[in-house]
């Protein structure tokens, strides 16, 4: 005869499956809309760094066409209404607001800015979720710093001359100062030159259909300007023996002529235009050749005609503006502007 053995009890389970896949749920909901606060943070920061570099590159921009520095006056402006343009989260996105106090200058070449999503700056970032465990919004900020420097490379409005620039009085930046850029002088004929350069054919830019260094070139490149980069040390030829005077003059004129402000004889402080009458120009190591000889690029300078061209000759007031290209520490007055952080 078995002995039977006591079966166990065991308890009712029925139902524990549902507490434990709400519990999961509810976890994983908490992941889930922590996560849409986390992506909001973080769109807001790449908001606010993007409005932070571009209201440092436009500050910079601001340079003083008398000494190359930067104007904090118009460089605050320029800053501030350039991070207007732009947009980050509060509860959607809204304009950045810069605040003065947040713009400042390291170096008289440098424009540091900070903005901020914050009560005192527009309102802070409202978050979602995190409201339940008492966060109703967080603050957030981009910080950006801008330099100017001396240009190593032009890949914009270079014009195909250069000045013949004195080693022994090298040009002055005056509103009292004017220089003879271009000239028809006797013994520059007699050399065989007469300032013009002969670029390498260009892609880009208004005259990217004209190729080689011939009037068409001139012309074109004279009004527009060459649309590739030019580097320091580079080396060009100087245009074949001849003024071409006909094209050169016919850029020129276009050029003035498309200006806004056609005043003859002012400085560039009273000037209000739209830059046409600003040239950019190479400037070469030595213009002691005759006919085609190669020169050397050894800074780039700008320069506003003060008077309407006339024939071939140029006459300017020597200025610092920026311009599209790299740092090289040419020594000019070209000056090309980056982020350094």
């Amino acid at each position: 005869m078995k002995k039977l053995i006591p079966t166990r009890v065991r308890p009712n389970e029925r139902g524990a499956v549902i507490i434990w896949t709400a519990f999961f749920l509810v976890f994983m909901l908490g992941f889930v809309a922590l996560g849409i606060d986390v992506a909001k943070l973080m769109a807001t920061r790449t908001q606010l760094q993007n409005a932070a570099d571009a209201a440092a590159l436009a500050g910079a921009s601001a340079i003083d066409f008398d000494s190359g520095t930067i104007r904090p006056d118009s460089a605050q402006i320029r800053a501030q209404y350039t991070a207007a343009q732009n947009k980050a989260f509060v509860t959607a996105p809204q304009p950045v607001l810069l605040l003065a106090g947040d713009i400042s200058y390291p170096t008289p070449q440098q424009v540091k800015v900070t903005v901020r999503r914050s009560p005192g700056a527009g309102g802070s970032m409202v978050t979602h979720v995190a409201q339940v465990l008492g966060i109703t919004s967080l603050e957030v900020s981009a910080t950006a710093t801008a330099q100017i420097e001396p240009a190593g490379s032009v890949c914009e409005g270079l014009i195909p001359m250069a000045p013949i620039a004195d080693p022994a009085a090298p040009f002055e930046v005056s509103c009292t100062k004017t220089y003879d850029l271009k000239v028809d002088s006797d013994g520059l004929a007699m050399s065989g030159n007469y300032q013009l350069l002969q670029f390498p054919d260009c892609t880009e830019g208004p005259c990217g259909g004209v190729s080689g260094g011939g009037g068409a070139a001139i012309r074109c490149q004279t009004e527009n300007g060459y649309g590739c980069c030019v580097n320091l040390n580079d080396q060009w030829t100087v245009t074949q023996p001849g003024n071409k005077v006909g094209p050169f003059t016919k850029g020129m004129e276009a050029r003035w002529d498309s200006d806004t402000d056609r005043r003859n004889n002012i400085c560039y402080d009273q000037y209000a235009g739209n830059d046409k009458r600003v040239v950019f120009l190479p400037i070469v190591e030595t213009f002691d050749v005759s006919g085609r000889k190669v020169v050397k690029i050894v800074s780039f300078a700008a320069f506003f005609l003060t008077q309407r061209p006339v024939g071939s000759s140029m006459v300017g007031q020597f200025i610092y503006e920026t311009v599209p290209g790299a740092p090289g520490g040419g020594g000019g007055t070209l000056f090309t502007i980056r982020l350094i952080k």
